[in-house]
């Protein structure tokens, strides 16, 4: 072997050191807000997921996979995080589908009521940072920040360096959850039930929010994959209902259909005084009452297999009883 290919091998070789150090310690550093909500995603089989539910905390909290498994046989995962608005939930989209091929994607449109690309930068690294390295990452930190804030999101070491201070056990640990992407609360705070309003009443979507939100329903059409939009009961959203009911244009466009629970309490017999964890998430008593009106419609309306009994998904019985050991309410 010549001096030059040792040279060159030597290089690669402490090259590939010190990524694997500096990615090592940046995934220590950083803060894990929401990784054991959406790291376990990438932990799923490939291509053994039929519905994948794509948005904010409102669908974490308000509709659990587990459930719609045990109760309609449908194989899930909510593969969201918080603030998230639709610009965001169109590269979660896009990264679900580089390790995915669902049958059906479930849109949360809450975001709708804003005109921006990002809530905060708080809660924007809670999705940048959980995302895999990959050419969609750098896509959405090009798209949603601006060239002085980019550094941060590809290098989040930048962030948290200083975070040493605060690190402990868990933060040296694999993630690991059961939960297939929902936050399980039985926290309660009562609500008073909203107001009655109209379909008919409607206030225009924000430009930005439309434009995403014909690129994700676009993105699925060019893959053959079923849409269905949703919106989970939020009594602290009310006040923007009228924007959310103009998705019912886009949704009457494009033949799919898009689900408010906001107008519909009576129909799941939801009780703002019981099943709310705070005004704009779902507790436990909320979200059963939420993903059993979801299986069932969806079961109904859509062509999705029931994996009880195949023994391609016997993994999921094992994790099943897991869930019940862990969570009760």
């Amino acid at each position: 072997m010549n001096i030059k290919l040792q040279r060159i091998i030597k290089a690669a070789a402490f090259m590939l050191i010190f990524c694997l150090l500096f990615s090592g310690a940046t995934y220590i550093l950083r803060n894990k807000n929401e990784a054991n909500i959406v790291l376990p995603f990438y932990d799923e089989p490939k291509n053994t997921l039929d519905v994948i539910f794509i948005g904010s905390s409102h669908v974490m909290c308000s509709v659990y996979p587990m459930e719609l498994y045990d109760r309609y046989g449908i194989a899930s995962y909510v593969f969201a995080s918080s603030a998230q608005l639709l610009p965001q939930s169109y590269y979660q989209l896009k990264e679900a589908l580089r390790y995915q091929t669902p049958k059906m994607i479930v849109l949360d449109v809450s975001g709708v009521i804003y005109d921006t690309k990002i809530s905060t930068a708080e809660y924007a690294h809670v999705q940048i940072d959980n995302m895999s390295f990959s050419p969609v990452k750098y896509q959405a930190i090009w798209d949603l920040f601006d060239s002085g804030s980019r550094t941060e999101y590809i290098f989040n070491i930048v962030r948290f360096h200083s975070r040493w201070k605060e690190l402990g056990k868990n933060d040296f640990l694999p993630i690991k959850s059961i939960t297939k992407g929902s936050y399980v609360s039985t926290d309660c705070t009562p609500c008073s039930p909203n107001r009655e309003i109209s379909t008919d009443d409607k206030t225009a979507m924000y430009p930005t929010a439309e434009k995403y939100l014909r690129m994700m329903i676009e993105l699925c059409r060019e893959k053959g994959i079923e849409v269905m939009l949703f919106n989970a009961p939020a009594v602290e959203e009310h006040e923007s209902l009228p924007r959310c009911n103009a998705v019912n244009d886009i949704a009457q466009e494009y033949s799919i259909n898009y689900i408010d629970l906001n107008m519909r309490y009576r129909e799941i017999n939801f009780d703002p005084a019981t099943d709310y964890r705070d005004p704009w998430h779902c507790n436990a008593k909320g979200a059963l009452k939420v993903t059993a009106f979801l299986g069932y419609f969806i079961k109904a309306n859509y062509s999705i297999p029931d994996r009880r009994g195949d023994d391609k998904y016997s993994f999921w019985d094992s994790q099943l009883k897991e869930y019940r050991s862990q969570y009760e309410y």
